[in-house]
């Protein structure tokens, strides 16, 4: 049978089949009880509201009726005039905690004729009109009011009385009419909560209101509420709110169309509903079909691990040298299949790494490997045609690496880097002078890459050396017997062109980037004319300082001939060549102090040619590059610089 076929049928028995028969048994034993359960809680907290509702608008209206039935508020709304009526409605009101304020408004003027605020307008007065006599509302009139209200009011004699009721204290008309907003569900877990709402769809929990209900719920609710019966609640109804949670929700209605509204809602978590009387033989199943998986997973996995022990077993053997290890076909399966594909990378992997060390044997460049977890280095077989040592094992302590014979004046340099490339850090262009097979030391540049692992630890170093003794003794050879120019001391045309060359062949070898800087003096003429040669001498002594200077160990200057300089940068891609030349220009501006007595600046046009990766590149053309990038900075205005 195919393996494929095996696990699909393990996972089945061992994993879907128990999953399946805990839902089923949860289902059986718990859900079909608790649903029912759960939606009868929501739908009596919803029910138990209607005494209270009722007693919210009773006390409302029996305040508006006793206060409207004083026998001298006909005769004070009449005459626009509540002076014999201002003590009843004080002491009214300071014998009633919940009422926040009370008011006799002129329906005309809006003027207030007495209670709170007495003699100023009223604000949007007007469309309390639009409200109903004898109902409580949410007061959404008073736009940002700091303390949200209820009000009931009635029109009388032409006047409105209006009484206003505070919803956001423990001694609200909402707190004394409902104990609480919160209610228990019967899993212990889940709380429920009920909040009041008035016709115009505010709504409130006791701690004030938000002016619409869909901003709580959704449209589904309140399309139930004109079909609301008078005191009875509703069937329990499902929404989700905007995050998306499911919720379940019963309203009732008292005080008819335009009365008082509550709704009790919660979270629609009926898994949790008296779980605790049923789970016991729901673990109890759980835990003997999880044991079953258990010993049939151990039994499959042995069955499956078997044959890849094999191929682990011979992969070890491979990776310690064995190029003969292989394995034997397990079966017509797919590890047979598997075996077949290994063997031949294998295969592969032999052919390839004998094609590499005949390359590396063919190549003057030596080729090495240091593996940190095996703490052994490895030398490509031509590195005896440069080098005598021959270590006692590959362990790094006995290694060409760490027994070299370095140059005195390169031997601590190279120990420090040899400690940092231990540590991840790359051999870049280290160049060390080396003794080699006829005891004579010469130049090898070194370069490395660091293999990591996924939490980014050194594995292994692969490094390459290449012999640049020949080109770097050529460059001291030119170094010792370079011409100079007589006048500024530094190298002359030819030499220039010589030292240019060369740093073209040592930069392919350390694949760098080198630039020439072309520099040119702006109106020389002016200092010979207006001077004398000898002031003109010393601008010139002046700029090659200034060049030399600013170019320092990254490069060398030189006098191409009249006022007309060339500076050489390597290892461009780290020594900017802008940022040299811009100082070169800066310093120049600053001037210096001729022996004429005079302060006197000087300006400078530069054209910059870079090369990179093109090496075959003629020391004319790249010179001839750079000096064209110059004109063009002449053209626009002199003393800045210019790439090509």
């Amino acid at each position: 049978m195919k393996i494929k076929v095996v696990i699909l049928i393990a996972a089945i028995c061992f994993a879907i089949i128990p999953m399946a028969a805990r839902v089923f048994l949860t289902d059986y034993f718990v859900k079909n009880d608790s649903v029912q359960a759960y939606r009868d809680e929501v739908k009596s907290m919803a029910s138990n509201q209607v005494s209270g509702l009722n007693a919210m608008l009773g006390t409302a209206r029996s305040n508006l009726n006793m206060l409207t039935s004083y026998s001298r508020m006909n005769t004070a709304t009449a005459n626009k005039s509540a002076a014999e009526v201002e003590d009843f409605i004080t002491k009214f009101q300071e014998n009633n905690v919940m009422i926040t304020s009370i008011r006799i408004v002129d329906d005309t003027t809006g003027v207030i004729i007495a209670g709170d605020g007495k003699g100023r307008t009223f604000d949007n007065f007007e469309k309390y009109k639009d409200y109903d006599d004898d109902m409580l509302y949410f007061d959404d009139i008073i736009a940002n009011a700091s303390n949200k209200t209820m009000f009931i009011k009635k029109e009388l004699n032409g006047c409105l009385v209006i009484i206003s009721y505070n919803i956001s204290t423990s001694n609200s008309l909402i707190s004394k009419a409902l104990s609480d907003t919160k209610f228990d569900l019967p899993d212990n877990k889940s709380e429920g909560q009920v909040v009041i709402a008035d016709a115009n769809g505010n709504w409130s929990a006791g701690s004030g209101f938000y002016n619409n209900l869909e901003s709580r719920y959704t449209s589904s609710l309140t399309s139930q509420i004109p079909g609301l019966q008078e005191g009875v609640a509703t069937n329990v109804f499902s929404y989700k709110d905007s995050s998306g949670a499911p919720f379940l929700y019963s309203m009732v209605r008292v005080g008819g169309e335009n009365g008082l509204i509550a709704i009790a809602s919660c979270n629609d978590t009926v898994n949790g509903l008296y779980y605790s009387s049923t789970a016991t033989p729901v673990m109890v199943a759980s835990v003997l079909i999880a044991i079953i998986a258990i010993v049939g997973a151990i039994i499959a996995s042995n069955a499956i691990a078997k044959p890849l022990k094999i191929i682990e077993n011979t992969l070890e053997k491979v990776r310690r040298g064995d190029h003969e290890a292989r394995i034997g076909t397990i079966s017509n399966n797919e590890y047979g299949q598997l075996s077949r594909a290994f063997n031949n990378l294998v295969d592969e992997i032999v052919v390839s790494e004998d094609r590499y060390k005949t390359i590396s044997d063919m190549s003057d460049n030596i080729i090495f490997e240091w593996n940190f977890k095996t703490n052994e280095v490895v030398f490509s077989n031509n590195f005896n045609k440069k080098f005598s040592y021959r270590p006692p094992s590959d362990h790094f302590g006995d290694s060409f690496l760490l027994k070299a014979k370095i140059h005195p004046d390169d031997a601590d340099r190279y120990r420090n880097d040899l400690d940092a490339l231990e540590k991840g850090t790359n051999f870049e262009r280290n160049e060390y002078r080396i003794k080699n097979i006829y005891g004579d030391f010469i130049w090898v540049l070194m370069r490395t890459s660091t293999l990591k692992d996924k939490d980014g630890k050194p594995l292994k170093v692969v490094g390459v050396m290449v012999d640049i003794d020949r080109a770097k003794k050529s460059e001291q050879q030119l170094t010792e017997r370079a011409s100079y120019d007589a006048l500024t001391e530094l190298y002359n045309r030819e030499t220039i062109e010589t030292q240019i060359d060369n740093e073209i062949s040592l930069s392919e070898m350390r694949k760098t980037k080198m630039a020439v800087l072309f520099i040119d003096v702006d109106d020389f003429k002016h200092y010979n004319d207006n001077y004398s040669h000898a002031t003109g001498d010393q601008v010139l002594k002046f700029v090659a300082r200034t060049i030399k200077e600013s170019v320092g160990d990254m490069g060398f200057a030189g006098r191409y001939g009249g006022d007309e300089f060339i500076a050489m940068v390597r290892d461009a891609e780290t020594n900017e060549p802008a940022l040299i030349a811009q100082k070169i220009i800066d310093t120049l501006g600053a001037g210096f102090d001729a022996d004429i007595g005079e302060h006197l600046t000087v300006s400078v046009s530069i054209g910059i040619a870079v090369i990179q990766d093109d090496y075959n590149t003629r020391v004319e053309y790249l010179i001839g590059k750079a000096d064209d990038a110059m004109y063009s900075v002449k053209k626009s205005g002199k003393s800045n610089y210019a790439f090509i």
